[in-house]
């Protein structure tokens, strides 16, 4: 640490003797170079942390943000998915997701960033599951429909054929007794 020697002269001045070709400085001119400049750096210093926590901090506000923003985009296309889950054939699948959500928004609270990142990519899977099985499920009742709409016009077609022999039958059996 630099200190200042100085010997008081007068009120107004002091005599130098670190600088021994300035024998004498006005007060106005006490200023010890070194010390301004190590004041400085280290001013510098808390100046530019305090703009990098405050920049850190406004990352983090930004991807908390962000995060709640998906959360909430998540949230309404549960929505969406309980509404195109005519048949109600998804609903644990869809409960799961929901009580995943509620995890993500906890641990979003508790500042858990790489957590909730991984529970909402774990949503969106179950997400794109739901949506598979949703479909997989109007598939099905579509198929059984053709099915049963299948089944019966085999039953049409067998019922007319058993007619049309029974019809054959009665014309032989009138053609052989009135012969």
């Amino acid at each position: 640490m630099l200190a200042r020697v100085t010997t008081r002269l007068t009120p107004s001045a002091h005599l130098n003797l670190k600088y021994p070709q300035l024998k004498v400085i006005r007060r106005s001119e006490e200023i010890d170079r070194p010390m301004t400049k190590r004041i400085g750096s280290w001013r510098g210093a808390i100046i530019a942390l305090a703009l990098c926590g405050a920049l850190s901090g406004r990352a983090l506000a930004g991807e908390e943000d962000d995060l709640q923003r998906q959360i909430d985009t998540q949230k309404s296309s549960v929505v969406d998915l309980e509404r195109l889950d005519e048949l109600k054939a998804v609903g644990d699948e869809i409960t799961l997701l929901r009580s995943w959500l509620d995890e993500a928004w906890s641990l979003r609270a508790k500042h858990e960033y790489d957590q909730v990142r991984e529970v909402l990519d774990r949503a969106l899977k179950q997400e794109d599951l739901i949506r598979a099985k949703i479909i997989v499920s109007k598939l099905r009742a579509q198929e059984q429909k053709h099915e049963a709409a299948l089944k019966d016009l085999k039953d049409k077609i067998a019922r007319t054929r058993k007619a049309l022999q029974d019809t054959v039958d009665k014309k032989k059996a009138l053609e052989r007794t009135n012969t």
